[in-house]
């Protein structure tokens, strides 16, 4: 068994009348870590996919603090819509690169907008695993994160505001994705 599992169980656009002006599509995501199940499919969490997708990309080469009075988490929860912010809904871990493995520890989820008497914390929960193992979860996830956007409809923006920040999320997803799959 894994020791670090992670998976898109569903994805969907949050306004499914018109998905072609959804930017963010959502879902529930399985994480496995050690022998606990931070999230699943059928306790009533939706989690943004396409931003956590991006957030989880940039922790296969850099390191995150897990912070999560101050910082938006690792899986998010899309509240924020594209621009990845002004949700504290997460779910955070710290990552820490030393050599060739990834360390993760400081587990907490915060489930709702009170912070401090909704979060659900981990204590001595840590794995240590294969950089590669880490990155094959990250992408893995990224690429059916991915596959969704593709058989979707065109999307179409309310300015050029929301489209730049459309285009931006793109490219740097695309970027550290491609980056990975090379590897």
């Amino acid at each position: 068994m894994k020791l670090f599992k992670l998976n898109i169980m569903k994805q969907n656009w949050q306004c499914s009348d018109i998905p072609e002006e959804d930017l963010c599509s959502h879902g529930e995501i399985y994480l496995h870590v050690n022998d606990t199940i931070i999230t699943q499919s059928g306790v009533g969490e939706e989690w943004g996919i396409s931003e956590s997708a991006l957030a989880l990309l940039r922790t296969i080469d850099n390191d995150y603090v897990s912070d999560p009075v101050n910082e938006e988490g690792v899986i998010l929860h899309g509240c924020g819509a594209i621009l990845m912010t002004g949700c504290p809904i997460s779910i955070h871990w710290t990552v820490k690169h030393c050599d060739d493995q990834v360390f993760l520890s400081d587990f907490v989820k915060v489930t709702t907008t009170n912070q401090e008497s909704d979060s659900i914390y981990y204590p001595g929960l840590k794995v240590k695993l294969s950089k590669t193992e880490y990155k094959d979860q990250v992408v893995q996830f990224a690429i059916q994160a991915k596959n969704f956007y593709k058989s979707s409809k065109e999307k179409q923006f309310f300015d050029d505001f929301d489209r730049k920040m459309y285009d931006d999320f793109w490219s740097e997803y695309n970027d550290l994705l491609e980056r990975n799959l090379l590897r």
